[in-house]
């Protein structure tokens, strides 16, 4: 493939090529812009009421928190800049992880890039033209969510107007950085990883795991080191976020030239942001000129390893007694739902759908590293230094942790199960054909994610309870609350998935990214915010003190919670799974096709 890549007839320079993609995708993008904004003005309305409303509450929280931190005692000015440069350090990580998988998806994943790879343009255009597509498209949340807290720093360091200038103009070389690592990474990993090379990072990693694990659970906490003196206890804390203020780190430059431009003087701001510029021109120009090159070398050993596993899991089905795919395993285990009356072919769809999501590498490991992040979470909950014994303590740390866990399965449901209607894609006419109509196909996929997602939501939910040391009937309560709350986010995710296709995309990110995901993503953040609010109703009749809710009976108040979240529930999921349904049924839908 490399010769033929080589060999293949050049029509101008690389910078024309590239010029030519970047015109006509910015037209296309153009277009759908001002489709979407002309033929649903309600909802561009309220997305864009929803980013303004965003800007405004992010902005008052992150002061306040600031400004709160700042006025501590002796602390607050190193607290408030340790925050600081935590958050850029996570934006940072977060910017690399999400540039390499969607550079993977888009790479060497997408029907696209195949058809590109068979016009006569120049491999250093095309590459270079998908690395700037996937930075932009991985990067653009970066100005929205950093936008609230750079405006909150400034304020409260009583900045000049130059600052917020000067920190978008930092920002914008900031993001090639992490798109520059991440494009490396990924070539390199593609191009010459092996068996043997992935043995040796996973022996790597087991034993980093298992040193984790081992220093998990012997090292002693904070309190007991310290012996509950602030300052040392202080120290402790900071101790484990020196990382995040290492001279070697990108996000360290950035940080220390907006913590500059924010004072008086501007003592190396500008120091650090050349050094920000020259390290992102130094990434572009490393992309440009020589990851390339790795491409189509890359491409053709990822095509081989593909039909080499392909052709060695036929050769091991053909002398095995037992079916091995992983489809077959699926059907093994969902035989006994026959015996309950389920349709087969409504198992077989699960089975397409398990088969679809275990096919693509870039579905499966995003769902296992979130997981695994959200186990971290349950892990480290046994440090916090709080008293169980305090009400008022239990029941903020309580309600937190729900909140946390619902949040996490709003960012699965959307990002996992929003798309699956939009993957059938041109084959959806296939479905139509079929002996089960388009809206059972949709309770099809809902049923099956809730299983899914419900599950191990449920089952975090009881950890979580048992590291926070709650009794086994409150633990019991919350895992009940935190399913009832997968019933409405896996609904209004199939149901706004399927009111809002995307047939002619294959990539679930460019899926989720379209006008139908943000909607999903806005509708499920306000019903879990009511969602907890309510909840947390009765515990705030039990531990007021003076006002008027100390007129109500907690035990009604729990009742009248428990009713509420259910019709809340109830509302939602029927709400978004009718209309689904009713659009699914519509012939005018494979117009989309």
């Amino acid at each position: 493939m490399e010769a033929t890549a080589q060999s293949r007839p050049i029509s101008g320079s690389s910078l024309r090529q590239f010029l030519i993609l970047l015109r006509t995708n910015v037209r296309v993008l153009r277009a759908r812009l001002l489709d979407s904004l002309t033929g649903s003005k309600l909802m561009s309305g309220t997305i864009i009421s929803f980013l303004l409303g965003y800007m405004v509450v992010g902005y008052l929280l992150f002061s306040r928190g600031l400004v709160y931190i700042t006025k501590l005692p002796g602390l607050g000015h190193v607290l408030s800049e340790r925050i600081f440069y935590l958050l850029f350090f996570f934006f940072f990580l977060m910017l690399a992880f999400s540039n390499a998988v969607i550079s993977y998806t888009t790479l060497y994943r997408s029907r696209e890039t195949g058809w590109l790879m068979s016009l006569p343009l120049n491999g250093r255009a095309l590459y270079s033209w998908r690395f700037v597509e996937t930075l932009v498209f991985s990067s653009w949340g970066l100005v929205i969510i950093s936008a609230p807290l750079l405006a909150a720093y400034g304020g409260i360091r009583s900045a000049p107007p130059a600052f917020y200038a000067k920190a978008l103009l930092v920002s914008l070389p900031f993001v090639a950085i992490p798109a520059a690592i991440a494009a490396w990474t990924l070539a390199l990993a593609v191009r010459y990883l092996n068996k043997w090379l992935l043995g040796a990072f996973g022996a790597i990693g087991l034993v980093l795991l298992i040193r984790f694990i081992i220093g998990f659970f012997t090292a002693p906490t904070s309190g007991q080191e310290t012996g509950g003196n602030i300052v040392a206890t202080v120290n402790q804390v900071l101790r484990h976020t020196e990382l995040s203020i290492h001279p070697l780190m990108p996000s360290t430059w950035l940080s220390n030239a907006l913590a500059g431009w924010s004072r008086p003087f501007e003592s190396r701001a500008a120091f650090y942001a050349l050094l920000v510029l020259s390290y992102s021109l130094l990434g572009l120009l490393s992309v440009s000129g020589l990851a390339w090159r790795l491409f189509y070398p890359g491409y053709d050993a990822s095509m081989r390893r593909r039909a080499r596993g392909a052709w060695r899991r036929k050769q091991r089905r053909a002398g095995s007694p037992i079916d091995t795919r992983p489809g077959a395993a699926v059907v093994r285990l969902l035989a006994p739902f026959r015996l309950l009356g389920v349709r087969r072919a409504t198992l077989a769809l699960v089975r397409k759908d398990f088969i679809t999501f275990w096919r693509d590498p870039a579905q499966w490991v995003q769902f296992a590293i979130v997981f695994g992040l959200l186990f971290l979470y349950v892990l480290n909950l046994r440090k916090m230094g709080y008293d169980y014994q305090s009400p008022f303590w239990s029941e903020v740390i309580t309600h937190l942790n729900l909140g946390v866990c619902s949040l996490a399965l709003s960012t699965l449901t959307t990002r996992f199960i929003f798309p699956q209607f939009s993957l059938e894609g041109r084959r959806l006419w296939i479905l139509c054909m079929s002996p089960i109509d388009l809206g059972k196909v949709v309770v099809q996929k809902f049923v099956t994610s809730l299983f899914a997602t419900g599950a191990l939501t449920v089952m975090l939910m009881l950890i979580s309870s048992a590291m926070l040391e709650l009794p086994i009937g409150r633990s019991v309560f919350y895992a009940a609350m935190i399913g009832l709350m997968s019933i409405a986010l896996n609904a209004l995710a199939v149901g706004l998935g399927t009111l809002f296709p995307n047939l002619r995309e294959t990539n679930p990110a460019k899926i989720v990214s379209g006008f139908g995901g943000t909607l999903c993503l806005i509708v499920s953040f306000l019903y879990i915010v009511l969602f907890v609010l309510i909840l947390a109703y009765p515990a705030a009749v039990r531990l007021a003190k003076s006002g008027p809710l100390t007129m109500h009976d907690p035990a009604k108040a729990a009742a009248l919670a428990v009713g509420a979240v259910i019709l809340l529930t109830l509302a939602t999921a029927s709400g978004a799974l009718t209309l689904a349904i009713r659009r699914a049924k519509k012939v005018e839908l494979l117009r989309n096709l």
